[in-house]
Parts: structure tokens; sequence; C-alpha cells
């Protein structure tokens, strides 16, 4: 399921971990949960296009993240 990728690419991206990895851990975390795995990546998701909603136009995350430059005097 392509939901179940996305996540798995999520997890990938904040773990540095591999496939199989990524889906143990998404496993694992539906199982604490008791919510099948399609429900919780379908959250996780759903969390993390919020998020990137928030920050506006792609590539302002980016921006957002650099620290404001200051110039110092010669």
């Amino acid at each position: 399921m392509p939901v179940i990728e996305q996540a798995k690419g999520i997890f990938r991206a904040q773990q540095r971990c591999g496939p199989d990895e990524a889906f143990d851990l998404l496993r694992r975390a539906s199982q604490r949960a008791n919510v099948k795995v399609r429900v919780l990546t379908e959250q996780v998701v759903a969390h993390v296009a919020d998020k990137s909603e928030s920050y506006g136009e792609p590539g302002s995350l980016a921006e957002a993240e650099q620290p404001e430059r200051q110039d110092i005097p010669a």
C-alpha cells in the first residue's frame, strides 16, 4: 500500500534505518497501540503532512531552519 511505503520513508528518514527496520518499527508501534498498521501509517503520514503545511510553500522548511545571518563588522 502506498501509505505504508510513505510511512516507511518517514521512519527511514527520521530513524536513519533500512526499509525492513522501518516496517518493524511501524509494526511494533501498531501492536503497542493496538491499531492496525494501515491505520497507524495513515495517521503518521497525515501528521507529517499537517506539519509540513504549517511551513507554507515547499522549500520554506529549509529556509525556516536556517539561522538568521548576522553580519560582523570588520
